[in-house]
Order: C-alpha cells, then sequence, then structure tokens
C-alpha cells in the first residue's frame, strides 16, 4: 500500500515534467494569498502550489468500505493551487488595465488539465503516477479568481484533484 508521501512527490513530480516552464515555481509547501507580497525572497509566478491541507476545495480523504472484510479505499481530495499576476502586477506603475486576468490564468488552467489527462496505464485508461494508485483525476469544483479585481493584478485559480488509493 502507497503512503501519503510518495503519492504526492510523484504527482508534483508529474506536473513538472508536463507543465515545464508554464511555471516558475513548484512547490508543496502553501503560501497563502495574503502571504504573497510578504515572502522574501518573493515568489516566482506564475507559480503551481500542490496543496495538501483543509480549505480551497481539498485537504480530506474519503473511506469507502466496499465489501467486509476488505481493507477501506481511500480517495485523498487535494487541491492544485496556481497563482499569477496580469502584466505589471505588483510593480509601482501597476497592473495592466486592458488586459483581463482569464487571458492570464487560462493557459495555466489548461496547462495542468493536460497533465492530469495523461495516461500512464494503457490498459486501464488511467493515469496511476507510476502504479502508485488506482487513478488521479481533476473533480470538483475549481476556483478563479482573476487579477482583474486586486489592485496588484494578483490571480489565483483553485483545481481540485482525487487521487484514489487502492
Amino acid at each position: 500500500m502507497s503512503t501519503y508521501e510518495p503519492i504526492m512527490t510523484a504527482l508534483l513530480a508529474l506536473l513538472q515534467a508536463k507543465c515545464g516552464g508554464t511555471f516558475q515555481t513548484y512547490k508543496r509547501r502553501f503560501v497563502m494569498w495574503e502571504q504573497l507580497a510578504q515572502q522574501v525572497p518573493a515568489i516566482a509566478q506564475p507559480a503551481l502550489f500542490l496543496f495538501d491541507g483543509v480549505g480551497l476545495g481539498g485537504g480530506r480523504i474519503k473511506y469507502a468500505q466496499k465489501q467486509r472484510g476488505l481493507p477501506p479505499r481511500r480517495t485523498l481530495l487535494r487541491t492544485i493551487v496556481l497563482y499569477a499576476q496580469i502584466p505589471g502586477g505588483g510593480t509601482p506603475g501597476g497592473p495592466d488595465a486592458t488586459t483581463p486576468g482569464g487571458t492570464v490564468l487560462g493557459p495555466l488552467a489548461e496547462s495542468v488539465e493536460a497533465a492530469l489527462a495523461t495516461v500512464d496505464d494503457p490498459v486501464q485508461g488511467t493515469l496511476t503516477l507510476g502504479g502508485l494508485v488506482s487513478h488521479c483525476w481533476i473533480e470538483g469544483d475549481g476556483h478563479w479568481v482573476v487579477g482583474d479585481i486586486d489592485p496588484n493584478g494578483q490571480g489565483m485559480v483553485t483545481i481540485p484533484v482525487n487521487i484514489m488509493v487502492p
């Protein structure tokens, strides 16, 4: 049976490999929106965080006992958080007033969606993170906070990830 840390490590490695240079920062140690501006050194954006904790749609484990005498099946609910600023965001001149935040966030979200559409078990047609899990997929409510409403042009996307552990 897989433990949690190898699963999360494999998921982050997959995202790094598939998304490549799309993101300047990849991290497991999450930074809240309010703390972004306070980080020294500043976090290079766009940034991708794999968040284990409660809130933002994740941080839960669903247990299901399908048959008496068998161990429960676990489904980890986790969240991928993307941060990006509208061009000019965080500068003295301020964010570009003509660039919608969605045009900045959309390609980032699509990169993660494509990465998680990867199939590494062709027989089952699933993403198993190298055989560590039964399958891994996007499901649930994601949230988009576009940089249009933030004075610094800061935007955020959350993407819910489900990981079934046999």
